[in-house]
């Protein structure tokens, strides 16, 4: 039972720190620390392979549906931002823009990156052998 609570905890801090980096506009906290939210709600999910009464219920298959097209949701969010940082990075470097960018002190924006570690799967065999 501990350690359904940890992973519980862990989801939970993972979700605040998203909300916390998000309001900071901080970009690569917010990447961290969704990173950290996947990793826990696969660990999450894991756990409930433990308990069939919990995964056979209909809220709970309900919540499984809607996370995921969350991650869906999330990952077409980060394509659109870093969509449109690359257009603000190009078009403050070409005229006419860049007179413009020059006068207001328009800066380079980073890109939302993941590394390969971070997309990866969770690996549910290796978590719970």
């Amino acid at each position: 039972m501990q350690y359904e609570q940890e992973t519980l905890e862990r989801v939970m801090k993972a979700r605040a720190s998203v909300f916390q980096a998000a309001g900071r506009g901080d970009v690569a906290a917010v990447g961290a620390a969704e990173s950290a939210l996947r990793a826990g709600l696969g660990q999450l999910f894991a756990v409930v392979e433990n308990y069939p009464q919990l995964k056979a219920d209909e809220s709970f298959r309900h919540l499984q549906a809607r996370i995921t097209q969350l991650e869906e949701s999330i990952a077409d969010r980060r394509e659109l931002y870093n969509a449109a940082v690359n257009l603000n990075n190009v078009r403050i470097h070409q005229f006419p823009d860049l007179v413009v960018a020059r006068l207001f002190a328009f800066k380079e924006a980073a890109l939302l990156e993941f590394s390969e570690e971070q997309k990866r799967d969770v690996d549910m065999k290796a978590l719970f052998g």
